[in-house]
């Protein structure tokens, strides 16, 4: 009778288990997405003075789908598949003959384009357990700290491997506890180590095995990167951050910012300030900053300062930025996390080499009022180099290897309504003046524009 009853309670918290399974899987969420981007850069000089090369366009056309489990004992999973497609073979490979903004819309390996290639890719596999109001990832995520992003500018975002831990069980406060031993950069149908990316300096990327070097597989994988912060709101209206980062072997950065906002009759005024310091590991050894870029020495210690005024009033927003990286040595940001993100960014500039001060004028204008769901952006960035200084990697070069630099940029964005909710229309215009050095005295100035269409269901 004993045996029965045991039998019979196994059975009944089976079937308990498949039922409760079965409404997790059934309750689950899905995020649909529909994508279409055009690019095309105009060439100031395309004779071999400048890019020796015709203009570059490209069309691709793809999607994402995001499935998500609903929670079964704080426990859910997430999985989701990515493609990009070259639309009625519009795009060529010779399109892509002088490309640099536009290689991430197809498939590329290392420094290999695949130019006008789609490809399909499970980006997205990982398990999440929420408890309270703290939430952990462990697998394949976007994750988003001061060192790596998504940067969804392109058809497939960048993807992180790893481990993340957010509470907010403290009132007023978050903490961030990030690990990651790999990632997929976009364009890429693989995920590689934390060395295995364009925007790692070359010298870092030699000393491991990476798709950037042909054939070498024998150098074993980099360090993985440790990442923790804290995000305080205890006093109105002022915002407290301080995050440091940890990449074994080869460079350490501390960052601190602070963020203060107040009205002022009908207009809010917002003062920040961002102040970021680099330790070098070892990195140095490598670089050899001496040798190859320019610095002082052979450290790779450096810093950088930002600041910042924004002016909120009614629909329009006016930003006031410049920032001060130290002539000591370029920092190192290779998986598109930002330095002067918020601040002296602006659209394929990287303003963070050494001896670089940059400037940022900035309005945002909401046209709602007029055409529900459309804003504006327009800037003006100059950025003033020490030509002096060879950049450490692409990504404080971007393909162009230029001295000063002015920039405008234009973005419109229409998000739809009624019958057409979820689609949304984006075109961004960029006129960008390079001024040749005598290191490099090619002229890469150009315009580009890019147009998008997203729909999501």
């Amino acid at each position: 009778m004993r045996k029965l009853s045991l039998i019979t309670m196994l059975a009944m918290s089976s079937t308990l288990m498949a039922n409760e399974l079965a409404t997790a899987l059934s309750d689950g969420k899905w995020e649909k997405r529909i994508r279409m981007q055009y690019f095309s850069t105009d060439w100031d000089d395309n004779s071999v003075t400048g890019k020796n090369g015709a203009d570059a366009t490209g069309l691709a056309l793809g999607g994402s789908l995001l499935y998500k489990t609903a929670p079964l004992y704080g426990f859910s999973v997430g999985l989701s598949g990515y493609t990009t497609l070259n639309p009625f073979q519009m795009t060529d490979e010779e399109d892509g003959a002088t490309a640099t903004t536009s290689a991430d819309l197809f498939r590329r390996a290392g420094s290999d384009k695949f130019y006008g290639d789609g490809y399909a890719v499970l980006a997205q596999s990982y398990l999440q357990y929420d408890i309270g109001k703290s939430k952990s990832r462990f697998g394949r995520f976007l994750m988003t700290n001061p060192w790596i992003a998504p940067n969804d500018t392109k058809m497939i975002p960048i993807v992180a491997e790893g481990v993340e831990v957010i509470s907010n069980d403290i009132a007023n406060t978050t903490f961030q506890f990030d690990y990651m031993n790999g990632f997929k950069e976009r364009g890429a149908i693989y995920f590689g180590n934390m060395a295995d990316g364009l925007d790692v300096p070359n010298a870092i990327r030699s000393q491991y095995s990476t798709h950037y070097n042909a054939g070498d597989d024998s150098k074993g994988d980099s360090a993985g990167v440790f990442v923790a912060g804290m995000t305080n709101k205890s006093i109105d209206g002022l915002e407290l951050q301080a995050w440091g980062m940890k990449w074994n072997d080869l460079v350490s950065q501390a960052r601190v910012e602070a963020n203060y906002a107040f009205e002022a009759g009908d207009v809010i005024i917002g003062l920040g300030g961002r102040y970021i310091q680099q330790f070098d590991d070892g990195a140095g050894e490598f670089i050899k900053p001496i040798t190859n870029n320019g610095d002082k020495d052979n450290s790779i210690n450096t810093h950088l300062v930002a600041f910042k005024a924004t002016a909120n009033y009614k629909e329009a927003k006016l930003l006031l930025a410049t920032s001060k990286t130290s002539d000591n040595g370029d920092l190192i940001a290779p998986w598109r996390g930002f330095p002067t993100d918020g601040y002296t960014r602006s659209m394929t500039q990287t303003d963070w080499n050494a001896g670089t001060s940059a400037y940022k004028i900035g309005l945002d204008y909401d046209f709602s009022a007029l055409n529900e769901g459309l804003s504006t952006n327009l800037s003006y960035s100059k950025y003033d180099r020490d030509e002096s200084k060879k950049p450490y990697s692409s990504a404080t070069n971007r393909g162009f290897s230029n001295g000063d630099t002015k920039q405008w940029n234009l973005d419109l964005s229409q998000k739809l309504s009624g019958k057409f909710e979820g689609v949304e229309l984006k075109a961004r215009f960029m006129d960008q003046a390079n001024k040749p050095t005598i290191a490099y005295p090619k002229e890469t100035s150009n315009q580009e524009i890019r147009l998008e269409l997203n729909y999501r269901f």
